[in-house]
């Protein structure tokens, strides 16, 4: 059985061809999910921040919301206070109202 040069370079050639398109083919994937990792973190990054915004802005709104409902009922004790007051000045005025007049 005789060497067959050809033959052998051929084999070493493709085996070689086989493994740089393998190794190629790795680091291609890899750069990929790099690439798409960049891409995502300021996507995920904004939405994160988009949602702290959302999440600030409604518990903002509930403490407007809660500081006009005690105005409210600050007013509401205010009112009755000086309803209060205002009924008994009248019903002093009535009592002390002279028959002659």
């Amino acid at each position: 059985m005789k060497f067959d040069t050809s033959l052998a370079s051929f084999s070493l050639a493709l085996i070689g061809a086989i493994s740089g398109w393998l190794a190629w083919w790795i680091n291609n994937e890899k750069l990929n999910k790099q690439i798409a990792t960049q891409k995502a973190v300021p996507i995920a990054t904004k939405a994160v921040n988009e949602e702290r915004d959302f999440v600030h802005l409604r518990n903002n709104q509930k403490d407007i919301s809660n500081g006009i409902a005690i105005g409210f009922n600050e007013m509401d004790r205010r009112f009755d206070s000086i309803d209060k007051e205002l009924l008994e000045q009248k019903a002093w005025l009535i009592r002390t109202k002279s028959p002659h007049e």
